[in-house]
């Protein structure tokens, strides 16, 4: 009998990395050598059933010190999925540097029943001898690491000190040299330029604009390989950054000080003090988000994909507090009013819904499933949901904001329903969280898994609309546009009918229809023809509706209540707004400028 043919199967993912982006290009490099000899391996294995799976999980230019890394979170989501059996690497450092980390990982490992194997180092992980040499080999990976970033930081300090750049791009205004930074004089005029306009006016925005209406760009530079970079117009995040940065007054930000620096300064030190102090009174603002125990902020969006900030309001002396979803531009040209809800009420029934969900066994189970847990496992963390849920309803509220971080991915607020995606990674780990401090998730394990269980609460949370989504344009002069005699009777015989019905309350269907003189089917249909969108009507008025609606079709047809579906039934266009963009600067968005005639764009 053939034992290849009974002999399981087992998926093997190889996994690469490398952490610089030098030869990356190449078509021979140091991820291709990895994966060559890990393939080689694998095929050496087959008499065990190893199988190398196709998908490439390639980490070219990133460090081991973490694992935020993009092919490893796709790997551990493959894990997670089931497709994975058995992990193959060339050197375990190649995996992570990291002992936390490392120890991570094989957590997620173990719980999967996944193999790991390097192929220059020969370990058993099944023994407690084997384990002890792999942490003993992730010690001096990870004290290798650290030796060299040590190395680097002195290195970088000591040029500080000297005065002299420690790499990286020269700053605007400057061009690098052998020699060290030289004026780039185009450059320096923009710089002096920003300086001025910004102790004029004390603001950030209007020092934006200015730039962006004289039409300044960045000079265009060569990269040692000849590539041509700059020649855009400048960004705001240059121009923040331009007014902050010490390099302007002849100085090198160092960690806690700032060192003489050897190139030449583009402005005075008085006007290098004025510009700092105006920032720092530009910095104290009334407290924000930051200092309110609101845990909502940073994780809530409205269900059209908007994202909901704190907004704090103080009136008489009392703050109020609310979420108020962003002012997109494509938001306000389709009239969609901005969500906003009291923060204090959309808090408290948040916290109650998570709680009620922690309580809950039924949904905790489902939950827990959708993280591929089950057995013995899925019933003793379901039965610690009820002191979850106690536990987190006595929970500070100055702690609540880190929590919710950790165990929700996102909440969504609608009309009628909050929907909140809860990480199921975390969830598990505050169920089985038993220490009195407070719970602190881990954002390094969060690559690693993406699954996700949401849970909606049928509550409506939404406040009052602040301004009417009615939109009613007047007509134009030069409307060429001819009424139908037909269409504006009837809806003038619709109107009649809805007052018939208003005056007359003491008359059924028919007696009302036999007034207006028509059928009681008829008057039914009139009776709808008053739910039309005030933009539709004003169409029929003016004689601009589509050629296909007559008042056959309208009075025959099934009117639907809701306007937006009225809109699409009889071929009208959605109602949209002209926004100014100027209007919009404010929050951060340049205002819409065609290229000018006196653009200066300057070339070095």
């Amino acid at each position: 009998m053939n034992m290849n043919s009974v002999r399981p199967q087992k998926r093997c993912a190889i996994y690469t990395r490398k952490s610089t982006n030098k030869r990356l290009e190449h078509d021979v490099n140091s991820l291709v050598v990895q994966r060559e000899i890990s393939s080689a391996y694998i095929k050496s294995q087959q008499y065990r059933g190893w199988v190398a799976l196709p998908n490439h999980y390639d980490d070219g230019g990133h460090s081991g010190s973490g694992i935020d890394r993009p092919a490893l979170s796709k790997m551990m989501k493959d894990i997670e999925a089931g497709k994975i059996d058995v992990v193959v690497v060339y050197k375990v450092d190649r995996l992570t540097r990291s002992l936390a980390d490392f120890v991570r990982l094989t957590e997620i490992f173990d719980r999967r029943g996944i193999s790991l194997v390097s192929i220059s180092q020969a370990f058993d992980t099944s023994d407690s001898m084997g384990r002890m040499i792999l942490n003993v080999l992730l010690t001096f990976s990870q004290f290798e690491r650290e030796l060299i970033a040590e190395r680097v930081r002195d290195s970088i300090r000591t040029r500080k000190r000297h005065g002299k750049m420690h790499g990286g791009l020269p700053p605007f205004g400057y061009i690098a040299t052998p020699e060290g930074l030289v004026v780039d004089e185009p450059e320096a005029e923009i710089v002096r330029f920003i300086f001025a306009e910004f102790l004029r006016t004390r603001r950030y925005t209007q020092v934006m604009t200015a730039v962006r209406e004289r039409g300044y760009c960045s000079s265009v530079k060569y990269s040692p390989r000849g590539k041509p970079r700059g020649g855009t117009p400048i960004s705001p995040s240059t121009v923040y950054s331009i007014v902050q940065n010490p390099m302007y007054v002849g100085e090198i930000r160092g960690h806690q000080t700032n060192y003489v620096g050897q190139h030449e300064p583009l402005i005075s030190r008085d006007t290098w003090k004025r510009a700092q102090k105006v920032c720092i009174s530009r910095k104290k603002r009334d407290p924000d988000s930051r200092n309110t125990d609101h845990f909502l902020a940073g994780l809530l969006w409205d269900e059209l994909g908007r994202h909901m900030r704190l907004d704090l309001h103080w009136h008489r002396g009392k703050t109020y507090a609310t979420y108020v979803s962003s002012n997109a531009i494509w938001s306000q040209k389709e009239c969609k009013r901005q969500y906003r809800s009291t923060a204090d009420h959309l808090d408290a029934l948040v916290l109650a819904s998570t709680a009620e969900f922690l309580s809950d066994r039924r949904k905790l189970r489902k939950a827990l499933k959708s993280f591929g847990i089950f057995d013995e496992e899925l019933g003793r963390l379901g039965e610690k949901g009820s002191a979850a849920a106690k536990r987190l309803e006595l929970t500070p509220k100055s702690q609540l904001k880190e929590l919710f971080a950790a165990i929700a991915y996102r909440v969504e607020l609608g009309e009628d329903q909050i929907s909140i995606e809860f990480r199921v990674l975390e969830l598990r780990r505050y169920l089985e969280w038993d220490s009195e401090m407070a719970f602190r998730g881990r954002p390094a394990d969060w690559p690693c898994s993406d699954a996700r269980y949401i849970q909606n609460v049928a509550a409506r949370a939404v406040t009052a609309e602040r301004w009417p989504s009615l939109q009613i344009s007047p007509r134009r002069d030069n409307c060429k546009g001819v009424p139908d005699k037909k269409l504006i009777e009837l809806v003038r015989s619709a109107r009649r009918a809805q007052h018939l019905v208003e005056e007359h309350r003491e008359l059924d269907l028919e007696a009302l229809a036999k007034r207006q003189g028509c059928r009681p089917a008829q008057f039914a249909r009139l009776i709808r023809l008053n739910y039309l969108a005030p933009d539709i009507k004003t169409a029929i008025i003016d004689g601009t509706q589509p050629k296909e609606l007559d008042r056959k079709v309208l009075l025959n047809s099934n009117i639907p209540t809701d306007w937006a579906v009225q809109r699409k039934l009889y071929g009208f266009p959605s109602p949209t707004r002209a926004i100014d963009p100027r209007n919009l600067f404010g929050r951060g968005m340049w205002p819409s400028a065609e290229p000018r005639r006196n653009a200066r764009k300057i070339t070095s």
